[in-house]
């Protein structure tokens, strides 16, 4: 690849993260070297693209058009290599996906068979419950919980999470089992919220505050909790499905109506979807876990 696709290349990064320093951890390049590849286009459209503080890179007028050029440029770069190469028939390369906790382990455990199919793929789950930003992670597809409302990304629905109210035995021979839902009210419910942010559930069209010894930002600690006793939480079947079937979680209030997740995957729409990525998202849309969801 020609210095200048290199450089540009780099353009498009530092515009997308402003920060030197991470650009060459990502490109694994000095601060010197990405520092004159930015030069190197400059010089050659004559422009100054960026502002330049010893703290910040702000972006200018003439980088924002040339940004549309350049994405345009090497998104046709790609395809080409996409069409003509070996990824033609066998896709190869890295694929980044952000995923959210539940689901993340649940395609892991799946991956196997994606890994027989295609042996060039290679898988990097960026695995969270906060929601990243997919062009600043460089996330070639990420899953979103719930309405995207974003114009700078494509969205592909996946399909709906059931979930469970579900306590461990003990809990419930120490406690007692809610009759009903205001009940829930008299117990240690198992929070799920981030930082300040009050936990609420709504159940049968009704939202209420929940609280408890334990709360998380993440939901397989909520998963753990539960199955140490703590309390009762809320969780997608999918996390809970084994564990109720061999009686290490027990379900309350099974009648109760809980609004499935409606669960996205997404990806930039500046941005082609090159085949490997493309793999990838058909997979994920094939293995939803639906059946899954519906039978527990």
């Amino acid at each position: 690849m020609s210095d200048l696709l290199i450089a540009m290349r780099t353009f498009v990064r530092l515009h997308e993260v402003p920060n030197f320093s991470r650009v060459a951890q990502e490109m694994h390049a000095s601060h010197t070297t990405i520092a004159r590849r930015l030069d190197q286009v400059e010089a050659h459209f004559g422009v100054p693209l960026f502002h330049r503080t010893t703290r910040r890179l702000v972006p200018t007028a003439e980088a924002d058009r040339l940004l549309l050029h350049a994405r345009a440029m090497l998104d046709a770069l790609d395809a080409a290599e996409a069409d003509f190469g070996p990824a033609r028939d066998q896709p190869r390369g890295l694929v980044r996906v952000g995923l959210t906790t539940a689901l993340g382990l649940y395609y892991v455990e799946r991956l196997g068979e994606l890994a027989e199919r295609h042996p060039g793929l290679q898988i990097d789950c960026a695995m969270t419950d906060w929601q990243r930003d997919v062009v600043e992670d460089r996330l070639d597809i990420a899953l979103r919980v719930g309405p995207v409302g974003d114009d700078s990304l494509v969205v592909h629905p996946l399909g709906s999470l059931a979930r469970r109210l579900v306590a461990h035995p003990d809990y419930l021979a120490r406690h007692g089992v809610p009759a009903s839902v205001d009940a829930l009210g008299d117990h240690q419910c198992i929070a799920y919220a981030y930082g300040d942010m009050p936990a609420r559930w709504t159940i049968d069209g009704r939202e209420r505050l929940v609280s408890g010894l334990f709360r998380s930002d993440n939901s397989e600690a909520v998963h753990r909790a539960a199955l140490s006793g703590l309390g009762i939480a809320l969780l997608p079947a999918i996390r809970v499905a084994a564990d109720m079937a061999a009686g290490r979680l027990a379900p309350i209030l099974p009648d109760c109506a809980i609004a499935p997740l409606d669960i996205f995957a997404v990806h930039p729409s500046h941005r082609r979807l090159p085949p490997r990525a493309r793999l990838v998202l058909d997979f994920m849309k094939a293995h939803f876990p639906a059946s899954v969801c519906e039978s527990v």
